[in-house]
């Protein structure tokens, strides 16, 4: 497992590369998704609760509307 602050600028990366118009809150869940099956190296890190909930945490000063 890989801390999650090592990770965290990298997950915000990989969400800005998605188009202006994806990255609103509806859009994290389907974010959580593509990085569970496309990029699971991504999501491990330790977590003692819902990681979707942590990912919503990383990027919140990311997501518009």
């Amino acid at each position: 497992m890989v801390k999650r602050s090592e990770l965290e600028p990298l997950i915000v990366q990989e969400w800005l590369r998605r188009p202006d118009g994806q990255r609103t809150m509806k859009d994290v869940l389907a974010f959580h998704g593509y990085l569970t099956r496309e990029r699971p190296d991504l999501l491990n890190f330790r977590s003692s609760g819902d990681k979707y909930q942590v990912l919503k945490s990383i990027l919140k000063d990311h997501i518009r509307g």
